[in-house]
């Protein structure tokens, strides 16, 4: 066979037909996993659209029935709990806790030991170790750390396990003691 501009054109023209049946297929073919793909996709994102519905709704029933239970002047026991946990679903738990309470930090003086001050106030629910030479470890009792204005807050500098210096928490009008 001799080669002519014919037959190269006709050649060219044969395999770019033969081509383009297989080029489609495999473009169909990435788009129907693609399609599956993404009906997956919804699916589980409907499914975790509803669970997250359900478990909004089931907390807005547990703080409505936390709130009439002890709004109603139950004796703090029920289904749910007792006081505590009415207070921790309400956000008030912080207001019962001893640290809270004024007579509590009366106790609190220079050289009592640590033991002595979770004894008093309970554990601090912030402690930290301090990179000052005069202070081993700070506790720090507060009700909120990100809302200062509306918070209690008191401090206790401990030295070889022994209150070197205290703050006390603003407690209405009273100043406070170091």
């Amino acid at each position: 066979m001799r080669i002519s501009s014919l037959n190269v054109s006709v050649l060219a023209v044969i395999a770019v037909v033969m081509t383009l049946p297989v080029q489609s297929t495999f473009a169909d073919a990435d788009a129907s996993v693609d399609a599956e793909r993404i009906a997956r996709l919804e699916q589980r994102l409907s499914q975790l659209e509803q669970r997250l519905a359900d478990t909004e709704q089931e907390t807005k029933e547990v703080k409505v029935l936390a709130s009439s239970a002890v709004a109603s002047g139950g004796n703090g026991a029920s289904v749910l709990g007792d006081q505590k946990t009415f207070d921790i679903l309400a956000g008030s738990a912080w207001r019962n806790l001893r640290w809270t309470q004024e007579e509590q930090w009366a106790g609190i003086k220079k050289g009592i030991t640590e033991e002595q001050v979770v004894e008093l106030l309970g554990k601090a629910p912030r402690s930290v170790k301090s990179m000052k030479p005069r202070v081993d470890k700070v506790l720090y009792y507060e009700t909120s750390i990100r809302d200062r204005s509306n918070s209690l807050r008191g401090k206790i500098s401990l030295k070889d396990d022994e209150v070197v210096s205290f703050q006390k928490p603003l407690f209405g009008n009273t100043s406070q003691t170091k």
